[in-house]
């Protein structure tokens, strides 16, 4: 499956803002074309220092092209300029300001970029749309940093110091833009243990005082036929009677040790209640939650933010699952008009909960494919039988297909998941022996179209990297955890102004053809071109090898020291002279 198409130009904003003073002038231009005032100027009554909040995001914006990290960074390094105004700490209270809805700023740019790219017939793109959903690790060095906690990074298997930060991005058949993020905090796997073992406590003592209650019942009717068995020999002795009463006497003797079994069991099961009750709040008082000791929680910064404010539904976030949050972005990004062909997630997020909302989304005109763990999920086929994921290709072993095109093998299964209707690709790339699962909604959809499209997704991946490395999204030192908010909602926006700067200057879409203007751009073209021969080269050598190549591609895009060596091949002298 090749990826070439996308991340052939991951090098492209380090070739766009290598000359800070051409930049900052072009940046300068598309924020005109973005009509930024118009959107900062909606913050105005929230003035800093007597500045109006609009003149400091302007600021804030075009900070790194400056060649300086940090507000700090501006005013230590001497730079004169007229465009920078007021004190650092004007700066830092904008930052720190729970009550500015970055929320709505970033959604509003994004679909502004729509709107410019839209009314330009060079710059619209009549490719696939999708929403592409996809979290990455930011790393803090800071305990105290507000609402800071380990989470697991996946590359690596261990645990880090910072936020997992989940994106929202839009791809408009040419360029991906972020529309929504938010950052989230885990609690950790002994935390959750903890939890499933209560969980199923209460369920044990809910079920035994259910059983409890109906062999009372049982006793009591018992005892009225035992009573009334007594009074049939007392008044008529005689065999018949006898053998009623005997019968009468064994049935409620029955009951009664049913009923001592199970105040018995009860009283067990109350006591393993509460031994997980205390074990969890033995946890909170003294083990690690967040990975953080109690005493390292309470020395993290606290601010006092207003119920309503945005600031406050932004913390609230944080410990609100990942699937949750991600069901709330698609439901506001759709609201605000960015619908899509296809929504593209990989198998962390694929879920029953995401299919029965696209289903009800737009009357399912929304397609889903995601990459699915082949575990012991049910799927129903047509004819009705259940079977678990890891089944299927066995029974349908003699379906097996070969893509030339792609070099790969692929089984195609109708099926349903939960009442929903679904299409399943089992995959072997090249001489792989492992299988690979991708669910579609899309029923018309045919094996090359599916791969072509949930390449797409790795455009995602290329956001994350051009972000961290060129915007160093993510980088806030701010205890304040608004700060964070902000720090990168502008790194997103100035991703954004560098993807129209990019469209516009770089390259215009006619028939899917890029056109070239310039001597520098047919050289970084050349460049692209032996990259994509690069991306060609290995995906043979992995077919020959028996390499998977499509884990090989997920370790390269999320191993930061993989990929900085990867682009550190690239022919070095041909990017600083597109420069």
């Amino acid at each position: 499956m090749q990826q070439n198409k996308i991340t052939k130009d991951f090098s492209e904003l380090k070739i766009i803002i290598s000359d800070s003073e051409k930049m900052t002038s072009s940046l300068t231009d598309v924020m005109k074309v973005f009509n930024l005032k118009k959107y900062f100027s909606l913050f105005n009554q929230l003035k800093s220092k007597g500045i109006k909040v609009s003149n400091l995001l302007n600021i804030l914006v075009l900070l790194p092209f400056y060649n300086v990290a940090s507000i700090y960074s501006l005013y230590t390094s001497g730079i004169k300029t007229p465009d920078f105004i007021g004190q650092k700490d004007a700066y830092y209270d904008i930052k720190n300001n729970e009550n500015i809805n970055w929320r709505q700023l970033l959604i509003s740019l994004s679909k502004r970029f729509r709107y410019l790219v839209n009314k330009s017939t060079n710059l619209i793109s009549n490719g696939t749309t999708a929403i592409i959903f996809d979290d990455s690790l930011l790393e803090k060095t800071g305990k105290k940093i507000e609402k800071v906690g380990f989470v697991n990074d996946h590359v690596s298997g261990r645990f880090i110091l910072g936020f997992k930060l989940l994106v929202c991005g839009f791809w408009d058949g040419a360029s991906i833009i972020p529309l929504d993020f938010s950052l989230h905090r885990e609690k950790g796997s002994k935390q959750g243990k903890l939890q499933k073992e209560y969980k199923k406590a209460q369920n044990n003592l809910l079920t035994t005082e259910k059983l409890l209650e109906k062999a009372q019942s049982t006793l009591k009717i018992k005892e009225e036929q035992l009573i009334k068995a007594q009074y049939s020999i007392d008044n008529k002795p005689g065999k018949s009677n006898q053998t009623k009463y005997d019968k009468s006497k064994l049935s409620f003797d029955k009951a009664k040790n049913n009923l001592d079994i199970l105040q018995k069991e009860l009283s067990v099961n109350k006591n393993i209640s509460i031994e997980a009750k205390q074990k969890i709040k033995r946890y909170y008082a003294k083990d690690k939650l967040f990975g953080l000791t109690t005493k390292e929680r309470q020395a993290q910064h606290k601010k006092e933010v207003a119920k309503r404010s945005c600031g406050n539904i932004r913390r609230r976030e944080t410990d609100i699952d990942k699937i949750s949050s991600m069901l709330k972005m698609l439901k506001r990004v759709v609201k605000s008009g960015f619908v899509a062909d296809y929504v593209l997630t990989d198998s962390w997020f694929f879920c029953f909960d995401l299919l029965k909302e696209l289903r009800d989304l737009k009357n399912g005109s929304i397609k889903l494919i995601s990459m699915v763990r082949i575990n012991n999920q049910l799927f129903t086929d047509i004819s009705g039988r259940k079977m678990p994921v890891t089944k299927i290709p066995q029974i349908y072993q003699k379906h097996t297909q070969h893509s030339r095109k792609l070099k790969s093998q692929y089984i195609k299964v109708a099926c349903f998941y939960q009442g929903i209707r679904v299409n399943l690709f089992y995959i072997k790339m090249g001489k792989s022996t492992k299988w690979h699962l991708l669910l579609t909604t899309d029923l018309n959809l045919n094996f090359v179209k599916l791969m072509e499209t949930y390449q797409i997704r790795w455009s995602i991946e290329v956001f994350f990297k051009e972000s961290k490395q060129y915007l160093k999204i993510g980088d806030c030192k701010s205890s304040t955890f608004d700060a964070h908010i902000a720090d990168i909602t502008v790194s997103m926006i100035q991703y954004i102004m560098l993807s129209y700067f990019k469209r516009v200057n770089y390259m215009q879409s006619i028939g899917n053809i890029f056109k070239y203007v310039s001597k520098e751009l047919v050289e970084m073209d050349l460049v692209s071109r032996l990259l994509e021969i690069f991306w060609e080269l290995i995906e043979l050598f992995c077919n020959n090898a028996g390499i998977d190549f499509i884990l090989f591609q997920e370790e390269v895009l999320s191993n930061d020291i993989f990929f900085t060596k990867m682009v550190s091949l690239l022919p070095e002298s041909r990017l600083n002279k597109v420069a």
